[in-house]
């Protein structure tokens, strides 16, 4: 793996040890217990782990929210063996009812899309991992209870996520790593003998909808996308799109159009007008 992005040019993390630790650090310095939607891909794996070596196995919590039968025996087959592997608490709590529910009421004129239906099981799933965090802290006083984001940045720079689902969390502790720093840190709890291979997903999908992979979403890689993200991060406000590779203007093309999910959303501010 490592060669093969070394060949893409995709740049490695120099010590995976320091940014560990600094993780660590920062997850202590926000949360007690940690409560992570675990979907069996790459992301929910390494925030479970980082979570896990962080606060201790018993103040981890990996939760499985399979919709229907697919979920339950591949991606959360996936987060079942994970979390037995590296010794957290394992929630599973199904979400077919939830999310039908939201179907029903969300439909207009016709049935809700593919698209809107995926959504809307990203929220319901999100509403399930903040309901056991209050039932969590209920149980535990005192202690920060916080719902972890599992999104990289890789996915978030081009607003691959769901605003209300994926895209809400307390913390965010694979927020600013790219999709191949990811994988490079689940091979180094690999090689450090924390997990196996067969506990790294290696096809990154979204599981909202039947055979659905990011790839054939997006119609890129993500380390085709990782050189195009970078210089826009760098190039921010002096972007000229008509430089631009195809690959680069699909990047902040999506960027732009989808950023607003990760902003705060406006307030009108009117004090000066009532007061």
């Amino acid at each position: 793996m490592i060669a093969n992005l070394i060949g893409k040019g995709i740049q490695m993390i120099r010590n995976p040890e320091n940014v560990l630790a600094y993780i660590y650090d920062e997850i202590r310095r926000n949360v007690d217990i940690a409560i992570v939607g675990l979907s069996g891909g790459a992301d929910s794996s390494l925030s479970a782990i980082l979570c896990m070596k962080a606060l201790g196995p018993h103040n981890t919590y990996g939760v499985s929210m399979p919709y229907d039968n697919i979920d339950v025996c591949t991606f959360n087959s996936l987060s079942a063996k994970l979390a037995e592997r590296i010794g957290i608490n394992h929630l599973a709590r199904p979400v077919f009812s939830i999310a039908n529910a939201i179907h029903e009421q969300i439909s207009f004129k016709s049935d809700p899309s593919d698209l809107n239906k995926g959504n809307a099981r990203s929220r319901a799933r999100m509403c399930v991992l903040y309901g056991l965090s209050c039932s969590i802290a209920e149980d535990a006083p005192g202690k920060r209870v916080r719902v972890i984001g599992t999104g990289n940045l890789s996915e978030d720079f081009i607003g691959y996520d769901t605003k209300g689902g994926d895209s809400l969390a307390d913390i965010f502790p694979v927020g600013d790593l790219f999709k191949s720093e990811v994988y490079q840190l689940l091979e180094y709890f690999r090689d450090q003998g924390i997990i196996d291979e067969e506990n790294i997903n290696r096809t990154p999908s979204a599981g909202l909808v039947a055979n659905q992979t990011d790839e054939a979403d997006l119609g890129y890689l993500y380390d085709e996308m990782e050189t195009g993200i970078r210089f826009c991060l760098q190039n921010y406000h002096t972007i000229d799109t008509e430089q631009l590779d195809e690959i680069t203007a699909f990047v902040w093309q999506r960027h732009l159009n989808h950023k607003h999910k990760h902003e705060a959303s406006p307030v009108i501010r009117l004090r000066h007008l009532c007061d």
